[in-house]
């Protein structure tokens, strides 16, 4: 999952060209989501609590559940998109700690190419803290805008849901993300996204932005690292290695980042993609 489509999630690219060239490309383009704010919320009682997706309270774990599979290792989304009938099936486990809540968390998200420089993904999610437990769902869609061989244009959308211990189904989130992948040189690939999420429930909105730079990697083995975070706190960083166990075929991964300030939240995560 390395190289000039960021073949990375999930949260990896395909498009112009890119599947031929690197068939793990990023299914899923959704950003994190801080389910501690939801188990806190459900732990006091207070259901109100901020579900905003974006990296506002740092929930770096699901950020590398939900929204890394965007790109996985990576939080950053890449532009590549899957061609028709090509489908990846990602599978995440993450461990987030923030504000004193540890949250353990799985994700598994199935997306594919539909055509018209189109793919669609759907991801389920669980995040469990202190006899509580969380379970969340997300649908999420990327278009191709200027594909192109040394840099390229894509833009995401995704819609979240969410259900807290004995309670119904309700939509949490929207977020919208422009994106923008670059080839710096043989050996490096830049990846950039901009884009606007908002807290349905608590009616608060964040602008998002991430950085990430890519390295071809050794062999079967790619080395990367981003910086990403929104208006609201300070920024996060996050490193991750990615190998290629199958070529064209199986890719696991494994990630690791902090917030900038004062070293909190922390996350660590793990992930496996199968390309069919």
């Amino acid at each position: 999952m390395a190289g000039r489509c960021g073949t990375l999630p999930g949260l990896a690219a395909s498009g112009d060209g890119c599947a031929a060239e690197n068939p793990f490309r990023s299914s899923e383009v959704s950003p994190p989501a801080p389910w501690h704010e939801i188990v806190r919320a459900e732990r006091d009682n207070n259901v109100k609590t901020s579900l905003l997706r974006p990296v506002v309270s740092g929930a770096f774990a699901l950020a590398l559940v939900t929204g890394a599979l965007a790109a996985r290792p990576l939080v950053t989304d890449d532009t590549g998109v899957l061609e028709r009938g090509d489908c990846e099936l990602e599978a995440v486990l993450a461990r987030d700690k923030a504000d004193g809540v540890r949250v353990d968390a799985q994700g598994l998200q199935l997306g594919c190419g539909v055509g018209g420089s189109v793919q669609l993904a759907l991801a389920a999610e669980t995040a469990k803290s202190e006899g509580l437990r969380v379970r969340g769902s997300t649908l999420s869609g990327k278009v191709a805008l200027l594909p192109g061989d040394d840099a390229s244009w894509s833009a995401s959308a995704a819609v979240q849901w969410a259900r807290p211990s004995g309670e119904g189904t309700r939509h949490v989130a929207n977020a919208v993300n422009l994106l923008h992948t670059r080839t710096l040189s043989e050996d490096y690939t830049l990846h950039a996204n901009l884009g606007h999420a908002r807290d349905v429930e608590a009616s608060r909105s964040a602008t998002t932005w991430g950085v990430a730079l890519e390295h071809v990697g050794w062999g079967p083995v790619a080395l990367m690292g981003e910086l990403f975070g929104d208006d609201l706190v300070a920024p996060l960083w996050n490193l991750g290695l990615r190998w290629t166990a199958i070529p064209d075929r199986l890719v696991l991964d494994i990630a690791y980042g902090r917030q900038i300030v004062g070293g909190q939240p922390w996350a660590l995560s793990a992930g496996l993609k199968l390309v069919f």
